[in-house]
């Protein structure tokens, strides 16, 4: 390991180990807070259905740049360029 990734190393370490200590502080000095069902019931469908729109959106992405979709917009830019 060379000396530059070694520190990159450590500083995401560090920045690792900050973060998970101001959670836990975090979470320590909140409220007892109690969710109603109907509460949990609407995290848990907008956490599935935002997770659904993202994976939909990547695949309809994935797909288009696989069929080629995407070429003929960049030929038309790459047709386009000035002369220098």
């Amino acid at each position: 390991m060379t000396r530059t990734s070694l520190s990159l190393f450590a500083v995401a370490a560090a920045s690792v180990l900050a973060c998970i200590a101001f959670l836990g502080f975090g979470f320590a000095s909140l409220p007892e807070v109690h969710m109603s069902v109907h509460g949990w019931l609407a995290l848990g469908l907008g956490t599935v259905l935002s997770v659904v729109v993202g994976g939909g959106l990547a695949a309809i992405l994935i797909i288009s740049r696989r069929r080629g979709y995407d070429e003929a917009a960049h030929e038309v830019f790459k047709d386009s360029e000035p002369d220098l």
